[in-house]
């Protein structure tokens, strides 16, 4: 699972967690520092990787992307350690390193989009996902 701290992709991501779990199914989170509002009583392991939103100006968007960079790193170390038959996205800054580099190694990514607009995250990703969920 791959969801920004927020509420609004936090609470999609607890949703399908129980249910995956119910099910027997090993999951677990990547979010970054913002993501510690996961449900405690969901026991899944946690990972956090380097995200941060695209920046106003030229020098804020290039330190983003730089960010973003080292994100991706760490999410292609941490896709070849635990080998996920798919990864869930649920938007949000905090999803892109981890579904970039899921694609990018031919892990089947999933999207889900809880707004009526779907937000920036989503529509980057959206051209490299198997599937949207709305």
């Amino acid at each position: 699972m791959a969801a920004g701290g927020t509420g609004g992709h936090v609470f999609p991501a607890e949703a399908l967690t129980r249910e995956l779990l119910g099910r027997g199914a090993r999951v677990e989170l990547v979010t970054d520092g913002r993501g510690s509002s996961f449900s405690d009583e969901l026991v899944v392991p946690v990972h956090r990787i380097k995200a941060c939103p695209l920046g106003k100006n030229l020098a804020t968007k290039a330190f983003s992307v730089v960010k973003m960079g080292f994100g991706v790193l760490q999410a292609l170390w941490l896709l070849r350690r635990l080998r996920p038959m798919a990864v869930v996205g649920f938007g949000g800054y905090p999803s892109v390193p981890l579904l970039f580099a899921a694609a990018q190694i031919g892990i089947p990514i999933i999207l889900h989009e809880q707004n009526a607009l779907m937000g920036r995250a989503n529509r980057t990703l959206l051209p490299m996902a198997k599937l949207l969920a709305t």
